[in-house]
């Protein structure tokens, strides 16, 4: 894997030579020519673009990037060795030499031996920023100087302005690749621990304990989602703050109480139960770790984890932001789900395979007053025909031969008090509809050879990529099961009906795998593929085929490979519906263009721009085809 660095360079040079050495190493550099606040700003700039791991720089410049950027900082100052070399070259330039430096703290050379070991001297002339550096020149041309060593590239301009010349101290090549083999292991480093962070952070996001984490000062530095809900405020508003500037009472008295407490222990305060352990590194107390569990939940505890014992997915993880778009249409999907979420009402939800329907009904659950409750998804299509019955409505003791002891709970009263997303809904077969029908107009399970009624509090969001009305006509599907289902309606789009959202997606899907670029990086090729592909999987494809593409496709040679075998895969089904093909009658020239471009626009959403892009047209001969008489 390849990390991007950032390397400062004070002269063209130097530039070459790092970029030689780079692709010798084949590492992802990024040269920035230039000195002090200057390279600064503009190292800045590309680091919060993002993307970016380690900077490489030295001296004065190194310090300048370090107070505007949160990167690590690999220093490549120039060795004793260089300076000498510098020295004995500007000597052949003229007698009176001078050295403009940043003397570093610490670092400083020792200009002493230097001379001793040369037999002459060279004037030193220190500068700490742009200003003093510019003065340091004029003092040169004031001391007769006729040779500037150092300061890099606009020493020299001045220099030179004056009438001085100047000398680079050049850095060697095994000097410049020694620093950028050290940064490219501090990147890996850093990547690695950020990755071990983010699964740290996670673990501590997705608890649902609230936990935090004060450091030896008194200031919060950790605070998860469950603790932001326990207390009622948000991350962002107390991390970095001690309790002097904590307005939050709850969150005081907690804090209060483990003040100036070592080792661990627990302690319940009002309807929490708060543990806390400090951590220790070495034989340093360097924080304490809090976690709060509150009493409700703990007396709900036990039936929800026999309840996850029994199925998987009872938990919806995605809410509207979750949803990658940028086009209309998806937009007004997701604003009328919004609004069914504020209901208790049975939605169905239509649309091809791979659009996305079960993420809509988990956000529609988590903008819902069920949010805390089980979120139940059962794939009707996935379960066999034998099992579909005793899963969905569960089976009593003794139901039938191996059936567990006792009965067992089927997926509807899992979902009490919570959602229940059935997939794949045209797949029921007629016998199971009827006892769905029940369940949807009594909201009460009878199970598989029981005799005792259970009342269930759910609310059903069902799925579909059929046509049910047409199977309702065909007498495969109930009519009063659809109308029961369908109470509140909603078409999720195809991708080829929302092509806006291919870059957003697509980009959202190289970050997710860890690439760097986007679809805006991506050749011409292939970003028309991309948005003229009629994609018969939808974003399920998309995903899959983004992620072939950041595994397979190394340079620009492979891509027409990759998209003739992308094509090959779906090459029957493009048959039967290929969006690349038209239906043109016979005319002139002028008829068939504004034929093409009338098709185009309607298969297109009257996007104009996306139309022009696909034909190699502007806007302004779009609107004139269409509009000539």
């Amino acid at each position: 894997m390849k990390y991007k660095m950032i390397m400062t360079s004070g002269y063209p040079e130097m530039t070459r030579l790092i970029y030689q050495v780079a692709e010798e190493l084949n590492y992802d550099v990024t040269v920035v020519e230039g000195t002090l606040d200057e390279a600064a700003s503009e190292v800045k700039s590309l680091v919060d673009k993002g993307g970016y791991e380690v900077v490489i720089s030295r001296a004065g410049t190194a310090k300048a990037i370090k107070s505007v950027i949160d990167l690590p900082i690999v220093n490549n100052d120039s060795t004793h060795f260089d300076i000498m070399q510098a020295f004995i070259r500007a000597k052949q330039l003229g007698d009176k030499i001078c050295f403009i430096t940043y003397p570093e703290e610490g670092f400083t050379f020792a200009f002493d031996e230097i001379f001793e070991t040369l037999g002459f001297k060279v004037h030193i002339l220190p500068y700490r920023n742009k200003d003093e550096m510019i003065q340091q020149v004029k003092e040169a041309r004031k001391l007769g100087m006729e040779v500037i060593v150092g300061g890099g590239i606009r020493v020299r301009e001045l220099a030179q302005s004056y009438g001085m010349k100047s000398m680079y101290i050049t850095l060697g090549k095994r000097s410049i690749k020694r620093a950028l083999i050290l940064a490219d292991k501090i990147a890996k480093d850093r990547v690695i621990m950020k990755e071990r962070a983010e699964k740290f952070n996670s673990v501590i996001q997705m608890s649902e304990e609230g936990i935090l984490m004060i450091n030896q000062k008194g200031a919060i530095e950790t605070f998860n989602a469950t603790a932001e809900q326990i207390f009622g405020v948000q991350a962002a508003d107390l991390i970095g703050k001690n309790e002097k500037e904590i307005t939050n009472h709850k969150l005081l008295q907690v804090l209060n109480r483990i003040k100036n407490k070592h080792g661990h222990g627990s302690f319940t305060i009002r309807e929490l139960i708060v543990t806390y352990e400090s951590v220790i590194v070495g034989h340093e107390r360097v924080g304490t770790v809090i976690t709060l569990r509150e009493f409700s939940k703990i007396q709900k505890l036990e039936s929800k984890v026999r309840r996850e014992l029994v199925s998987k997915g009872l938990t919806a993880k995605f809410a509207f932001d979750d949803i990658i778009h940028c086009s209309k249409n998806m937009e007004d999907v997701i604003e009328t789900a919004k609004e069914y979420a504020m209901t208790d009402s049975t939605v169905l939800i239509i649309g091809e395979s791979g659009t996305g329907k079960e993420l809509i009904a988990q956000a529609i659950h988590n903008s819902s007053s069920r949010q805390d409750g089980p979120f139940v998804a059962v794939n009707l299509a996935a379960l066999p025909e034998s099992l579909l019955e005793s899963e969905l409505f569960g089976y009593a003791d003794g139901a039938f031969t191996g059936a567990t002891k006792g009965g067992r709970q089927g997926y509807f009263e899992l979902a009490h008090k919570g959602t229940i997303f059935l997939d794949e809904i045209g797949e029921i077969p007629p016998h199971i509809q009827t006892r769905l029908l029940r369940v949807l107009q009594e909201k009460e399970v009878l199970r598989v050879g029981g005799d005792r009624i259970i009342p269930v509090d759910i609310r059903v969001v069902a799925a579909t990529n059929q046509k049910l009305w047409e199977l309702v006509k065909e007498g495969k599907f109930r009519a009063d099961l659809y109308f029961r289902l369908s109470v509140l309606h909603l078409r999720v789009p195809p991708l080829r009906k929302r092509r806006e959202d291919i870059p957003v997606l697509v980009d959202y899907f190289l970050r997710k795998f860890g690439s760097n670029n986007s679809f805006a990086d991506f050749p011409k090729e292939l970003q028309n593929f991309f948005l003229s592909y009629p994609w018969p999987g939808n974003i399920r494809q998309l995903e899959n085929l983004v992620e072939r593409l950041f595994l397979r496709v190394k340079t620009e040679k492979d891509i027409p490979q990759f998209i003739e075998d992308s094509l090959r895969e779906t090459e029957e089904d493009m048959e039967v519906q290929d969006e690349n093909v038209m239906m043109i009658n016979y005319g002139t020239m002028e008829d068939i263009e504004k034929q093409v471009i009338k098709q185009m626009l309607e298969r297109y959403d009257n996007n104009r721009t996306l139309v022009a892009e696909l034909l190699g047209i502007s806007r302004t001969t779009i609107w004139k085809k269409i509009n000539e008489s």
